[in-house]
């Protein structure tokens, strides 16, 4: 806000500064015109003295005008884009208005960043670009089929291929980058939606792709949550709790995608729900709930298996 001020302010000063500068010159011509009775074109001394007069007033006129294109983009589009810029507003207006008609009154079918297709390709460490791209079409192709038999069916228009969607997809995983991460490991390629999809929207979907490397090993410690002891614990409530707390963990220190980091699955719970309500209910002090990865996290495992065990605490 400050440096719209501080520059609005600079600008009206360097405008005020020349237009005084120019009238001062035209001052100075006029009156030695008028002193000199000098003519302009065989006219008239005092005409001269009106012409001079006039044309300096022009001058101001359109120096000041300058200046202010030069030193301001917002002066610059209101005399050149203005027309642009005012149908460009009411082109987002008109979206706003779409936009908000369908988060009042729309069918919500897809939510942004969700999985479309409930399987993934692989490409394997180190494949060659050949039979890479051919792993990147055959998925392309099954996905589409699924996203139209499924979706369609659902509200959604037909997904219609881009005519360069070969050329797009050579482009983007033969890329220096793609293959300096194959060096690494396996690539997972996952279809999700790259907007909020509504009912009679057509269908969008986006390629991504996943390094498939481990994010945690098997039995270590993911994260835990103390409860304390008393007959108003609720073992459902803090296993959903610690749930939570696992994907937020998956989802920002694991990197993995929303869609896996939320998939958390309980395994298996020792002791059993039962044995834990009596625990709490019968115990005093407090108890510890913890959560482990039952297996080796990998984002192919396709979400985040734990076991929960529940002990007094120390």
């Amino acid at each position: 806000m400050w440096v719209d001020i501080i520059r609005g302010s600079g600008t009206i000063l360097i405008i005020m500064v020349v237009a005084g500068a120019i009238a001062y010159v035209g001052d100075r011509v006029g009156h030695q015109v008028g002193r000199k009775r000098l003519t302009l074109f065989g006219i008239r001394p005092r005409y001269t003295s009106t012409i001079v007069a006039i044309g300096t007033g022009m001058l101001i006129a359109f120096s000041v005008t300058l200046v202010a294109i030069l030193a301001s983009q917002q002066v610059k589009t209101a005399f050149f884009k203005l027309n642009a810029l005012n149908s460009e507003i009411a082109q987002l207006q008109s979206r706003e208005h779409d936009l908000e008609s369908k988060v009042t009154t729309g069918q919500l079918v897809v939510r942004v960043n969700s999985l479309m297709v409930p399987f993934y390709g692989v490409i394997p460490k180190s494949e060659p670009v050949d039979k890479r791209m051919q792993v990147v079409k055959t998925f392309y192709d099954d996905a589409v089929t699924y996203i139209n038999s499924t979706y369609t069916r659902q509200g959604l228009k037909r997904y219609v291929s881009d005519p360069s969607i070969e050329k797009k997809l050579k482009e983007n995983f033969t890329s220096p980058a793609m293959t300096l991460a194959l060096m690494q490991s396996d690539l997972l390629l996952v279809a999700t939606a790259d907007q909020n999809l509504y009912r009679n929207d057509p269908i969008h979907f986006e390629l991504n792709v996943i390094q498939d490397m481990r994010r945690f090993a098997k039995g270590g410690v993911i994260a835990s949550l103390v409860i304390p002891a008393g007959s108003s614990a609720n073992v459902n409530l803090a296993v959903n709790e610690l749930q939570n707390i696992v994907a937020n963990i998956a989802f920002n220190d694991w990197k993995l995608p929303s869609f896996l980091a939320n998939n958390v699955q309980v395994a298996s719970v020792y002791p059993d729900a039962a044995t834990m309500t009596s625990m709490l209910a019968k115990g005093t002090g407090k108890f510890v709930m913890t959560a482990y990865a039952e297996k080796d996290i990998y984002p192919h495992t396709g979400g985040v298996p734990i076991v929960v065990t529940m002990t007094q605490d120390k």
